[in-house]
This record gives C-alpha cells, structure tokens and sequence, in this order.
C-alpha cells in the first residue's frame, strides 16, 4: 500500500509532466526530437528559435522526458516517447471532433471515444511518472547493497590483517618459547660443568685393571657445546645469499625495550686452553686430555713375548700405541653410562677420543692432546676420570 509521502510524490510528478507539455514550443521538441538525435545548433535551428536561452529553458522544462546521448544530442527518453505518444492521441482525437463540428450532431459514441483517448493519455502519463518513481526506489536499493557489500569486503579485510597479526604473534611467542627451552638448558649444562670435578693432574694413569703406567696426565678441563642444528633461531642460515653478508648473532627482542645476543653457533663454555672442534647437533660434553708417554728404550726390555708397552721404529724412535677412555661418575658414585656424541670428526693434529678410546701413537717423551666428545645419560655428574684402555708397543 502506498503511503502519504508516496502519494505526494507520484502527484509532483505528474504535475511535472503536465507542465512540460503545456507549452507548444515544448511539444514541438519532442516531435523535432522523435525524428531523430538532434545537437543543440541543430534543434534551434530547426525550430526557428533566435534564443539560445530560450531553447534551454524549453529544454530544461522538459526534464527527464529528454536525455542526452553518448555523444552529446539531445534525444528522447522513455518517458517522453510515452509522453508523445499521449499528446498525439489527443490531437487526434481533437481534429476528429473538429471535422464532425457543424456537419452533425456528434455520435455519442464518439464522445466516449474521446473521453476515453483522453483518459488514456492520463493513464500514460500516471504510468511513466510511477515507473519512474519506482525506477529511483530500486536504484536507492541497489545502493544500499553495494554500501553493504563494500563495508562487508572491509570487515573481512580487518579480519584477515587480524588474523596474519594473530599468526605473526604466534610465531613470536613460539621463537620465544624455543629460547626459553635452550637458555633453560644451557643453564643446566652449566650447573653440571660448574659441580664436576677433574681428576688430579701430574700423575700416572692407571689401566683398567688399575695397573699404573708411565703415560703421563699432563692436564685435563671439561667444557660442552651446544650445537647449532637447533630451533629458532639457529635454523636461519647466516648468509642472506649466496655470498651474502655474514652474522654470527642474533638479537631477540625481549620485554621492556631489552634485548639478548645469541650467537649462531650455539653455546659453548669451558675447555681450558683446549682448540674443542665445533661440532652440529645436541648438547654433548667435552673432555681435554694432554698426555705425556714417559716409556724409554729401557723399557723394552722389562716386557715378554713382545708386550712391552714401548717399541722401537725403523726410523730409530720408540713409540706407544695409545687408548685412553674417560668415565663419569654420579653423586652416589656410580657410573653414568655414556656414549660417543652424534657427529664425531677426527683430526690428525688433534685425535678424537670418545668414552670407549681412539687409538693413536705416542713417541716417547712425547705429548699429545685427545679430546672426548660424550652424549651422558645424565647432567648429574660428580667427578670424571682418565685411565688407558690399552697399551702396546709399535713394532
């Protein structure tokens, strides 16, 4: 049902329609018009119309029963084709009523069928006001949606930056947590470190079977690395390219505007003047073992059957072939089993030893460092000691 304000409207518009027809310059617009686009030179001179203001007038009055095209020239719209085709139905129907005046009585079928014509031109005209006005509904309507849709592509807009900050945050706080893990690490291993005690330097080592020798310790220290095959932020490849710019730490961005370096290869401590090999990987203890072989050519003689501990070379020197093993002990003084760490290299200038002993020989009078590189089964190491595993001379 149509409302006041409806009403109201659709009686503007009629009468919009009304006035525009009601002048004969107008009408004759609109006939000039449905033969045609025309220009606005054009029109005027066509209609004989001296005034440009003039024309503009008439042209304006006629409002939205006249449009421009694409390219300028006025033509008619679908209104005022309606509007037209109204004014020419009367006219007809006024110039049928004039030839039948003064030669007979008019019909009065006749009559009705002007009545009628008449009626229709109103219709026409209440017809194309109203589409019109439903037209301006609809396009208000559409608006309305593309408002809508235009604010809804921006709400899921600010849901999807939400959700990348969301995202980002949550691969911060899981970079921070896998800090926290190793710092809470490194301080373990630093613990153990700072609670093991060495053996005793400048003594004889003993065998297995606690038989003592003349290898010589020399010194010992213990130290540990933490590799760098770890999580955040060790899995970033240092090199930003190719043959990039180099950067051994990184800066993590803590609370409070502070800040912590870590280097790119991972923790280490201790060792004492000991070149430790950088190892990849997990956390793994590492033992420094400098030794001394004490045997001489008098020695040789103190063995039977060719197991003397020291033997003669043809190039004249004396020489040892060497095991060392290293065995770490608990609080409660049993052994912590142990095993060679992942990933062991061993060097010619500096032999790699792991729990169970590397072989290598020894001159006499002769020193050499060995380095273990031990994975424990536990941090809760007391004390560690050094004894030769085996011992034989090179013939």
């Amino acid at each position: 049902m149509v409302n006041g304000t409806d009403d109201v409207e659709a009686d503007k518009r009629r009468a919009e329609v009304f006035d525009a027809l009601g002048h004969p310059t107008r009408i004759i617009i609109l006939k000039a018009l449905s033969e045609g686009p025309q220009g606005f030179a054009d029109l005027k001179k066509k209609l004989g119309i001296d005034s440009s203001g003039h024309l503009q007038h008439h042209l304006n009055k006629l409002n939205d029963l006249v449009k421009t095209d694409e390219y300028g020239k006025y033509t008619l719209s679908d209104q005022g084709k309606d509007a037209l085709l109204s004014v020419e139905t009367v006219e007809k129907a006024t110039k049928s009523g004039e030839k039948q005046n003064g030669k007979a009585p008019i019909p009065k079928k006749s009559i009705i069928l002007k009545t009628t014509a008449v009626a229709l031109v109103l219709l026409l005209i209440m017809t194309s006001a109203l589409a019109a006005i439903e037209y301006n509904k609809t396009q208000s309507l559409q608006n309305a949606l593309d408002e809508r849709d235009s604010k809804t592509l921006s709400l899921q807009s600010a849901i999807d930056e939400r959700d990348s900050q969301i995202s980002q945050l949550n691969d911060v706080i899981s970079g921070r947590d896998a800090l926290i893990t190793q710092l809470d690490t490194v301080a373990n291993w630093d613990q153990s470190l700072y609670n093991m005690k060495p053996p005793a330097a400048s003594q004889y080592l003993a065998t297995s079977e606690e038989n003592q020798t003349k290898i010589f310790l020399v010194s010992t220290a213990a130290g540990y690395q933490y590799g760098s095959s770890l999580p955040y932020p060790f899995n970033n490849t240092p090199w930003s390219s190719g043959s990039g710019p180099f950067s051994s730490r990184r800066v993590l961005e803590l609370t409070d505007n502070r800040s912590v370096a870590v280097s790119f290869w991972g923790w280490s401590l201790g060792g004492g003047n000991y070149q430790m090999l950088f190892r990849g990987g997990d956390p793994y203890l590492m033992i420094g073992v400098t030794v001394r072989n004490d045997y001489t050519a008098v020695d040789t003689k103190n063995g039977t059957d060719g197991n003397a501990p020291i033997g003669r070379l043809p190039t004249g020197s004396y020489v040892s072939i060497i095991n060392l093993a290293v065995t770490l002990y608990s609080w409660n003084g049993s052994v912590i089993p142990s095993s060679e760490a992942a990933d062991t290299r061993s060097s010619a200038a500096q032999p790699v030893t792991a729990t169970g002993g590397y072989r290598f020989l020894l001159g006499s009078n002769e020193t050499k460092q060995a380095i273990f590189y031990i994975s424990p089964s536990s941090l809760d190491i007391d004390h560690y000691e050094i004894h030769v595993s085996s011992l034989s001379a090179q013939w």
